[in-house]
């Protein structure tokens, strides 16, 4: 592949996404339902939404162009150039965990999202929640039955959740109802929003109402 032409293109799409303002909180957002408190958003994570972007704008122009010239004469260039970058976007789908209270105490576990599809009826989202802490004590956190998630995509448009399955049978509760998961363990959830827009790359999931956690973020990969 020729290497030039790969990061050049990249570096490019690169410049002139960054040079816009990021639309998870530079732009007008559209209604917050209520009482939902805006998710922290830094200048880092600007950029990385940025990326995000760019690399699903150059997948659809790459796919474009070897649906309209499949004789080619770049479509071997172009194919081994998409290859790169949906295993790019695959990657970037599957972020590092975070902690899901701004305070970084042992008991507060980490999540991160597995995994995204986007259907026509439901955006279905698989949630993986880590007690990452050394000493054999446990964490707790918000049951999404009882304190419900909200997810926010890359312009700023809010969907609302529409269920949650429920946490594992042998899972314990704290008298105020928080779940509770040993040192180590790893809980994965499986969480429905309505519908994602076509145009949505990408996005954030924290609670609707009073938030505390950190997003956890995802990038979507259309093929």
């Amino acid at each position: 592949m020729p290497q030039r032409s790969f990061v050049l293109l990249v570096v490019t799409l690169l410049f002139f996404s960054c040079s816009s303002r990021c639309a998870v909180d530079g732009q007008t957002r559209t209604q917050r339902p209520s009482g939902t408190a805006k998710p922290p958003v830094s200048a880092k994570d600007d950029k990385w939404w940025a990326a995000q972007r760019s690399i699903e704008a150059a997948i659809q122009q790459l796919e474009s162009y070897l649906r309209e010239n499949p004789n080619g004469a770049r479509v071997a260039t172009a194919q081994q150039q998409l290859a790169a970058l949906r295993n790019l976007s695959v990657s970037a789908s599957r972020p590092e965990w975070v902690k899901m209270d701004s305070l970084a105490f042992l008991d507060i576990p980490q999540w991160r999202v597995a995994s995204v599809e986007a259907r026509a009826d439901k955006t279905r989202v698989q949630l993986e929640i880590r007690c990452d802490r050394q000493d054999g004590g446990s964490c707790h956190f918000q049951r999404f039955d009882r304190i419900p998630l909200v997810l926010v995509d890359s312009s700023g448009q809010y969907y609302s959740m529409l269920e949650s399955t429920p946490a594992p049978a042998d899972i314990k509760y704290r008298t105020d109802g928080q779940a509770l998961i040993s040192s180590g363990r790893v809980v994965m959830f499986t969480v429905d929003f309505a519908p994602l827009a076509p145009s949505a790359v990408s996005g954030q999931i924290y609670y609707r109402d009073d938030n505390q956690a950190k997003p956890a973020v995802f990038s979507v990969l259309r093929h």
